[in-house]
């Protein structure tokens, strides 16, 4: 009995370590934004927390092969999708925008490239990719919004191309993204 304890201790070690071994990995990626300044900011728990990591998003993947190639090939490419929503009505909205311009800053000196920009009365949002050096992966997604009673971070973490892009447009009848698909030759 002691040495079934063992194993399966053992057996649990490993699995834990395997994991945070694919955690640090996704930490190291080039799509992969630390928004831990916004978040103790933000202060308390997130009123919505979705992390879907790279085994969740295989079985979606599995799931949906069957009924959509397309979206099923997009999906598998993505290695890590978090969204947190903080209720921060409580939160002064000019702090949090200045922590955010400190995580852009940081964002571009790492080579990521600002796609939207708002500032519009307490409404501040910031839309970043990461884009690989050849320009035709997307590493990465970031999403920073600061607004009176909600700030939302979203960080996508995979290697998307165009042509991905241009099938969800497809799929979801988005021209403008149905444009960047890629010929090959």
């Amino acid at each position: 009995m002691k040495q079934l304890k063992f194993v399966a201790a053992a057996v649990l070690l490993l699995l834990a370590s395997a994991g945070h071994a694919a955690d640090s990995e996704i930490d190291n990626h080039p799509g992969f934004v630390d928004f831990s300044a916004l978040t103790a900011l933000a202060g308390g728990e997130p009123t919505v927390e979705i992390s879907l990591k790279a085994p969740l998003l295989s079985m979606v993947t599995n799931l949906i092969r069957a009924e959509d190639e397309e979206a099923a090939d997009f999906i598998s490419k993505l290695l890590r999708v978090t969204v947190n929503v903080f209720d921060s009505s409580n939160v002064d909205v000019d702090a949090m925008s200045d922590s955010m311009e400190t995580v852009s800053n940081d964002l571009e000196s790492q080579g990521w490239e600002r796609v939207v920009r708002v500032r519009e009365d307490e409404d501040h949002v910031d839309i970043y990719v990461r884009l690989s050096a050849n320009a035709e992966v997307i590493h990465g997604l970031a999403i920073m919004v600061a607004e009176p009673y909600e700030t939302v971070l979203v960080n996508i973490v995979g290697d998307i191309s165009g042509n991905d892009l241009a099938a969800l447009g497809r799929r979801f009848d988005i021209d403008e993204l149905e444009g960047l698909e890629v010929e090959t030759n």
